[in-house]
């Protein structure tokens, strides 16, 4: 009897974890996260980060480069050493993460680089790609082709400084451990990555506007200010050298805080010295935390709102839609057994390098829609979309600073996305972009294309003409 017993709760055992096992091995969900199983393959990755730590560009005198707070600097607004060697590291970290994944060196059909058009994103996006492949070995040039790279026309002494470093590099085309990458910048024309921006999107101006009158944002400002000029404002007034009789709402208007704020992370990001700020007796770490929680009030509540306006939504619309093309192309071609096909329109990785403004978009959008909190965008912050596929189907990983965060079911995913993101129309009429912008920038390239073909036409007409009077002479 016992022994019959027994053997019922085995079999029940048994049963339950079969039962357990087959479930796990489709879908489990929870709260819309799929807990994956094994067996799992990745197919595509999505990259996008703000660019690393740079100088300050708000309110730098250009004459003598000194900042808003007091410290001189170079130039304005462009990422510094801490800024590429940041880059760098990140870079390597996702070598690490996707070793197996891309190739040891850079091969321009599996991995895609975009930047806005500023030099810190660039720059960032340069030296991310360094640490991406920081094993490169450059190929080896034959002896003819060392022969034909080198420059003519230079005098003597740069022609030997240059025979130098053909000794120097031997056959690599490059120094070992360099790789010369391409890095696409898009402009204000077309369907851009920038829509919380006036220059990208005329009417975002209404929509910050918007946010910043909802009473809950006036509220969280209000508070801040208030423990900024209790705690902080004594300290302030001194280095900034303002009579607070003077102007006792200093920290009200004009945006002196945002300014003072993010000069402050600049400097004290970078360490340089600043005597006469610590010789306030300022707690110079707790003001830094200070000034990066009203960088979050900034980047989240008085851009975008809470709850949110339609420009978060507006902010995110084009990435996704780019994301989700890119990885319908990589699923259709591992549902033709192709995943491993080098194809430049349709790359394995690709890389958005922006500024903080794109992940605070992307962090309110997720928090509205899936419930993620905001993290705090400071330099070099990586959000990362990976398209994954195992026995289930295909899901995606969201990662944030390499961190997983959250998977989703594939097809889930985009079906809520898609309800409420925006198309490219509808995005030109809430931003007031009419279509003469586009007819005007069709017109342009029309035009030109007609030129070329014309200069064209009269280059054959030359040729035949020339090739024509050959013949009558011979």
């Amino acid at each position: 009897m016992v022994i019959k017993q027994n053997i019922q709760i085995l079999f029940i055992i048994i049963l339950f974890f079969s039962l357990f096992t087959s479930f796990y091995e489709k879908k489990l969900f929870l709260n819309d996260n799929i807990i994956t199983n094994e067996n799992e393959k990745l197919l595509f990755v999505w990259e996008h980060f703000r660019h690393g730590a740079r100088e300050p560009y708000t309110q730098i005198n250009k004459t003598t480069w000194i900042d808003y707070i007091g410290v001189q600097w170079k130039s304005e607004g462009e990422l510094n050493s801490l800024g590429l060697r940041a880059h760098y590291l990140l870079g390597t970290a996702t070598k690490n993460r996707y070793k197996e994944f891309l190739s040891e060196n850079f091969d321009t059909n599996e991995i895609f680089i975009i930047s806005t058009d500023s030099n810190r994103t660039i720059v960032s996006a340069m030296s991310n790609l360094q640490g991406i492949y920081h094993n490169y070995t450059t190929p080896n040039l034959t002896q003819n082709q060392i022969k034909h790279a080198k420059i003519s026309g230079l005098n003597q002494t740069y022609k030997e400084k240059i025979d130098e470093m053909i000794n120097k590099l031997n056959n690599s085309y490059v120094k070992d451990g360099v790789s010369i990458m391409p890095i696409h910048v898009f402009s204000k024309v077309g369907f851009q990555f920038l829509l919380n921006s006036a220059s990208y999107c005329p009417q975002s101006t209404i929509y910050k506007k918007e946010a910043q009158e909802q009473e809950k944002v006036k509220e969280i400002v209000e508070n801040f200010i208030n423990i900024t000029n209790n705690t902080y404002g004594e300290y302030i007034f001194k280095f900034m050298n303002v009579s607070s009789e003077l102007n006792p709402k200093y920290l009200y208007y004009n945006n002196s805080l945002n300014y003072i704020c993010d000069t402050y992370i600049a400097d004290y990001v970078f360490g340089r010295d600043m005597p006469h700020i610590n010789n306030t007796g300022i707690d110079m770490d707790k003001f830094y935390e200070h000034c990066l929680n009203y960088s979050n009030i900034d980047l989240y509540y008085i851009s975008y709102g809470l709850p949110p306006t339609k420009l978060a939504y507006l902010a995110v619309s084009p990435m996704f839609t780019t994301i989700f093309n890119y990885m319908d192309r990589r699923i259709k071609l591992n549902e033709k057994n192709n995943t491993n096909k080098l194809d430049p329109s349709s790359p394995k990785f690709v890389i958005y390098s922006g500024h903080d403004s794109t992940v605070s978009a992307m962090d309110v959008f997720l928090k509205a829609e899936f419930n993620i909190e905001y993290e705090n965008p400071v330099y070099t912050t990586s959000q990362l979309f990976e398209l994954w596929q195992n026995k289930s189907g295909y899901f995606i990983k969201y990662l944030y600073n390499h961190k997983e965060k959250a998977i989703y079911e594939l097809n889930n995913f985009k079906e809520k996305i898609n309800k409420v993101i925006f198309s490219e129309n509808e995005i030109n009429e809430f931003c007031g972009i009419s279509d003469e912008h586009y007819i005007e920038q069709k017109s342009l390239y029309e035009t030109i294309f007609y030129i070329i073909c014309g200069i064209v036409f009269i280059l054959i007409l030359l040729l035949i003409s020339l090739y024509i009077l050959n013949r009558k002479k011979m």
